[in-house]
């Protein structure tokens, strides 16, 4: 047997390759050491520490010479995954620096720490991958926003069943429905670039928290870092080292919990039971035992990740609470924490755009259930205060007894017979055409009415898609622009060193 799964037969494709990743977890995939995924920091930092030192006088510059090119060496023996962490060295920093002593003495080696403490040292590193996550995160919420506007602009007049308590509510249209959370997404994705704004400054010269005396250049290390600006207080950013960490973890949660709904959304309109969507084979799963199931096991794991996000954002701000002056160990664990929660998410909304995109849609039964369960009932109470003047409680009671007729009758929708009898025993009468009832339950009419700005109007639709498009493509600038801006930042660095 080719296909070592135990299922698969069932379904028409393989499963795509992000499903299988996706779906698999840590089962059978480790993860790698937190400061391993710091090295490319942490060498990126004490390369702009050496060249601010020699600049400044403090490193002789033969010695930031050896030692650029030291962490050169480094740098390229990790990119071809020749340099190891020795955990007897307890963590990156000691690594780097034990590395170049080892290779070129004390004397040289042992130069690379001044005017540095681990705490201002470890503090960058997990500011540099904290902003690489925050844009890394922005550009697959683009792209999952940018999927949910075609699919909105493809489905603009497809009408759809709206619910409240999980129960019918008002007619609507798909193309609507895409635009909520398109909206949503927006807004996590502009957290992303707060986060941005508000900590891409360069916590490198506060040393243990209380400065240094060394006549170190803060601005030139920012500079060569990407940073907008140096860490004004000292202290600030080495006691409240979790508050990055968590802020990015509420972005996080808050972007998770609307994938989540998004997901449960999908999983019960899929089943055969509503039938409204079909998911494409390459993104569910097959059973060990059950021959016929197609499990939507990719959208149950981004709820159980939503869930995952929620408890460690929940950790980082308990860390967070009782902090005394300078660096606690207690921060230590933020590193771990929030590393485990960008694991869990990254790869949430890239395939949730390709679900999404991939989602096979039954317009007819969506149009078959915005015929039934009275779902049209609201509409009438609002044609009945415009067009007669009702006062909106009288109106309401006239419907709600309406309802009540019709159901007894057997129907799913409010019948003209119902209608008037209950606007009779309400002291009404009106002169309504016979063709009023089945004119106000069309869910094209009704749709169409909605014309204030968010409404389900074609006209308001189409409002909704260009202001987000239009909001899409900033955010894609901005997201350029700060990719721009950190690689200016490294070539800087690489033309300085030249020059030392």
């Amino acid at each position: 047997m080719k296909n070592k799964r135990l299922w698969g037969k069932r379904l028409a494709k393989e499963p795509a390759a992000i499903t299988e990743v996706f779906t698999s977890g840590r089962d059978v995939r480790g993860t790698a050491s937190a400061d391993e995924r710091l090295v490319p920091y942490d060498i990126w930092g004490s390369r702009a520490h050496v060249l601010m030192l020699a600049r400044q006088g403090i490193l002789p510059k033969p010695v930031a010479r050896v030692l650029i090119k030291g962490l050169g060496k480094i740098e390229n023996a990790w990119e071809q995954g020749e340099f190891f962490l020795d955990p007897a060295e307890e963590d990156v920093h000691s690594n780097v620096e034990s590395w170049l002593i080892k290779k070129f003495g004390l004397k040289v080696g042992g130069r690379l720490h001044t005017a540095r403490s681990r705490n201002d040292q470890v503090a960058v590193d997990m500011r540099l991958y904290l902003r690489d996550n925050a844009l890394n995160f922005l550009y697959e919420l683009t792209s999952l926003i940018k999927v949910l506007l075609d699919q909105a602009q493809k489905q603009r007049s497809t009408i759809f069943p709206g619910y409240t308590h999980h129960q019918p509510a008002q007619i609507t249209t798909l193309g609507h429905i895409w635009l909520s959370f398109a909206e949503s997404l927006s807004r996590d994705g502009q957290r992303f670039q707060d986060w941005y704004k508000r900590f891409n400054q360069n916590p490198l010269g506060s040393m243990t928290g209380y400065g240094t005396s060394f006549d170190i250049d803060r601005n030139l290390t920012s500079k060569l870092l990407g940073f907008d600006n140096p860490c004004p207080n000292s202290l600030d950013p080495i006691q409240n080292r979790w508050e990055p960490e968590a802020e990015m973890g509420f972005a996080l949660a808050a972007m998770m919990n609307h994938l989540s709904s998004l997901a449960q959304i999908l999983i019960l309109f899929s089943t055969r039971e509503f039938g409204l969507f079909r998911l494409d084979d390459a993104y569910c799963t097959g059973s060990s035992m059950m021959p016929q199931k197609r499990n939507p096991d990719p959208l149950e794991i981004i709820k159980a990740k939503a869930a995952v996000a929620q408890g460690l954002l929940a950790n980082l701000l308990s860390i967070g609470r009782s902090l005394f002056l300078g660096y606690n160990r207690d921060t230590q664990w933020t590193k771990y924490l929030i590393m485990d929660l960008v694991d869990e998410c990254i790869s949430a909304p890239r395939i949730a755009a390709e679900i999404v995109a991939s989602l096979h849609i039954h317009k007819d039964k969506m149009a078959g259930l915005c015929q039934k369960g009275f779902i049209t009932a609201p509409d009438i109470l609002e044609r009945l205060v415009q067009d007669w003047g009702l006062p909106f409680r009288q109106a309401k009671v006239a419907v709600e007894k309406a309802v009540k007729y019709s159901e007894a009758e057997g129907g799913e929708q409010i019948s003209p017979s119902a209608l008037q009898r209950s606007l009779q025993e309400e002291g009404l009468s009106l002169k309504m055409e016979q063709r009023f009832i089945p004119m106000a339950q069309d869910p094209k009419l009704i749709v169409s009415r909605r014309k204030a700005i968010g409404g389900t109007s074609f006209e308001a639709l189409g409002k909704n898609i260009a202001d987000l498009t239009a909001s899409l493509q900033v955010s894609r600038r901005w997201l350029a622009q700060k990719r721009k801006q950190q690689a200016m930042a490294k070539t800087r660095l690489a033309e300085m060193e030249c020059r030392i």
